[in-house]
């Protein structure tokens, strides 16, 4: 069971950070790790829904399907309704869960940290980060590892969603401010990572010429001199090509760097 928030705070955290969980995955982060903290977030989050739903995303590290495949176990061990929704970014996985009124959300990704590393973040029902003291909270369940798993029809599924489940995020962003990019010529690069199809889904509707750079994943490259950390090429190619503008998104897409 949940503790207070007091309760829950005396507990010394080993594996939330400021961002979420994070590691050499394999090694620090394992599907183990990932198992469990599904399972001990289930408990803590679970309310009363009979089958309450959750999101995962990812980046495009190798890890990402490994540590998908143990969160969406231990979610649907403990009776949640699994809903996949791919390569996306992580902005995406937060405005999602609203719009698909999922109980929680999970992004796997290490955001602009090396390919081998990897991380999970959780959002609740609101699509905000959790809390501090709901973080302690599942951190204290995954110590005590008294969870109840469900059985027969109490398990949950797993769903592979297709693209269309991400329409709506698209439509939203092409109703900001996004037009006014029209008669621009841009270079973007993607950084091998979670933008690598939303990006051009929504910049391509613009009607505006666009240089791709780095948006081809290999599972190792993501953010491998590239991206919003590693400006230089970008910026050389944007003067080469004499464009008006560069942009450049690390690897879960929560992060852009502008070159004019």
């Amino acid at each position: 069971m949940p503790q207070s928030n007091g309760e829950a705070l005396k507990h010394t955290r080993h594996y939330f950070g400021t961002d979420g969980v994070r590691g050499l995955a394999n090694q620090h982060l394992t599907p183990e790790l990932a198992l469990n903290l599904a399972m001990s977030a289930a408990t803590v989050l679970k309310g009363n829904a009979s089958h309450p739903r959750v999101l995962i995303g990812k980046d495009t590290r190798q890890s990402g399907d490994m540590l998908e495949s143990a969160l969406a176990s231990g979610f649907a061990s403990m009776g949640w309704d699994v809903e996949l929704l791919g390569v996306v970014p992580t902005p995406a996985v937060a405005w999602l869960v609203t719009q698909r009124q999922a109980a929680m959300g999970a992004m796997i990704s290490a955001s602009h940290n090396p390919a081998p590393d990897n991380g999970i973040k959780f959002f609740n029902a609101n699509g905000f980060k959790l809390s501090d003291e709901m973080e302690a909270n599942i951190e204290v369940c995954l110590t005590e590892q008294k969870w109840i798993r469900q059985v027969g029809s109490g398990v949950g599924r797993i769903h592979q969603l297709s693209a269309d489940a991400w329409e709506p995020y698209l439509n939203f962003l092409l109703a900001c401010d996004l037009p006014k990019f029209k008669g621009l010529r841009i270079a973007v690069d993607l950084a091998h990572g979670a933008m690598v199809d939303v990006a051009p889904a929504v910049l391509n509707r613009l009607g505006i010429e666009v240089h791709y750079l780095n948006g081809a994943p290999n599972g190792m490259n993501i953010n491998d001199d590239c991206g919003s950390t590693h400006l230089e090429p970008l910026r050389n190619y944007v003067r080469t090509h004499g464009l008006d503008l560069g942009i450049a998104f690390d690897g879960d897409g929560d992060r852009v760097q502008m070159i004019a």
